[in-house]
């Protein structure tokens, strides 16, 4: 059942999305440039459904680590609430559809290659926006962004195997500058295990490092890679770290916005048990009407 839900939502939200048929002037009335700046935003008043394909290849010192390969999907609606007060206060789901998951099986010494299922539920739920910041005459085009809020997941994994069997809470905290160019800012978590059926101590923190440079046309240079600290694996085990670079074009498809995107992320640390080497996202977002948006 859960799996049905993941497939048929996207159609779901888009349908109620699209009823409000008045609402498509403001997003007609915005330029393609104007709209790929807002999606790089994580505080836009945009609405969203993100549909997010992940291929990463790994290496470790497990056996038959350098070969493994795992593909995924996600699909993660934004639907922000604007306030009076300028801010937005947003609830982003994201639901990972897991197609070809590596897992460890350390009493045959090798891994297991798991099928399709759903993986663990995670969610944000931030408030917060962008601050206009004037310095001179020169840099009147320059806002702060700063979001705050919670991060959490769910033990919702149909297969112990790929999920966490833990509820996961924590604080989140976002912090950006806005230019005429573009964006540059980060987006921190830490989490720990609240609950669930797995004792096991969990302590992570994720640093996504996020920014978009605006070529014209609706292109940018953009890209997300996401830095990760496990505080309970030894040492050797802490850190991952990627690089990542990308390019996304945001064109209009009728009256509907699209973003399109493709990302590379290197990791240049890693656990040296089993780790991600590389990673391709490709992503498709089509901007919906926001029927908060009066």
């Amino acid at each position: 059942m859960l799996i049905l839900i993941t497939l048929i939502s996207p159609v779901a939200f888009a349908l109620i999305a699209l009823a409000d048929k008045a609402k498509l002037s403001e997003i007609k009335s915005r330029s393609v440039d104007e709209i790929a700046k807002e999606l790089s935003n994580p505080a836009t008043p945009l609405a969203s459904l993100n549909h997010v394909f992940e291929f990463y290849t790994f290496k470790g010192d497990l056996p038959g680590a350098d070969n493994q390969t795992r593909f995924s999907y996600s699909f993660q609606p934004s639907m922000p609430f604007p306030l009076e007060n300028g801010k937005v206060f947003i609830f982003r789901p994201l639901i990972p559809l897991l197609l070809d998951e590596p897992v460890f099986n350390s009493a045959r010494n090798e891994f297991d290659s798991k099928g399709v299922g759903l993986g663990d539920i995670s969610f944000d739920l931030i408030y917060g926006g962008t601050d206009d910041l004037v310095y001179g005459d020169t840099d009147k085009d320059m806002g702060l962004l700063s979001l705050f809020g919670i991060f959490g997941s769910l033990p919702t994994a149909t297969d112990d195997a790929v999920g966490s069997q833990q509820w996961r809470l924590g604080p989140e905290v976002a912090v950006g500058l806005i230019k005429k160019w573009g964006l540059v800012g980060f987006l921190a978590a830490q989490s720990w295990d609240v609950g669930g059926s797995n004792d096991e101590d969990f302590s992570t923190t994720t640093i996504e490092y996020f920014y978009a440079y605006g070529l014209g046309g609706g292109w940018q240079f953009a890209a997300g890679p996401t830095i990760e600290a496990d505080w309970e694996a030894d040492s050797a085990n802490t850190w991952t770290v990627p690089i990542g670079i990308g390019i996304e074009k945001t064109t209009k498809f009728g009256s509907t916005p699209w973003n399109i995107s493709l990302e590379a992320h290197y990791y240049v640390e890693q656990p040296d048990s089993f780790g991600p080497e590389f990673l391709l996202v490709f992503q498709i977002t089509p901007v919906i009407i926001n029927p908060f948006i009066k």
